[in-house]
């Protein structure tokens, strides 16, 4: 079982945003398929750019492989299968923390630009 801060940091690095942990659990359910965008885009009642990038991300990561016969899971090591087992499960009992980990990449960023901003005194 991984670490939870290993598990935090998966979460924070792999998922630009909810919609993409959404589509790996998706394609990690139905693994005997492998699924064109567009039938992505159905399925998951999301927009094109939103599975398309998606997809991209997910298959740079090692998470899916993506050809001409479409998407599906395949994590490039167990160590990966286990941190997606690990993520799915966390984020069925704690989807808000889940999601707050997603929205937190971008808080360090907002930290620093806040760190600029000049106070009413």
């Amino acid at each position: 079982m991984p670490h939870a801060g290993d598990l935090a940091s998966f979460i924070t690095d792999n998922f630009k945003s909810i919609w993409t942990l959404e589509l790996l659990l998706f394609l990690k359910e139905h693994a005997a398929t492998a699924w064109q965008n567009d039938s992505l885009v159905s399925a998951l009642r999301a927009s094109d750019a939103i599975v398309a990038t998606s997809v991209d991300h997910l298959f740079a990561a090692g998470l899916i492989l993506s050809d001409t016969k479409g998407a599906r899971y395949a994590p490039a090591s167990q160590d990966l299968g286990e941190l997606v087992e690990e993520a799915q499960r966390l984020y069925a009992t704690k989807p808000n923390a889940v999601r707050r980990l997603i929205v937190s990449r971008g808080a360090n960023l907002s930290a620093f630009a806040s760190s600029f901003k000049i106070g009413r005194d």
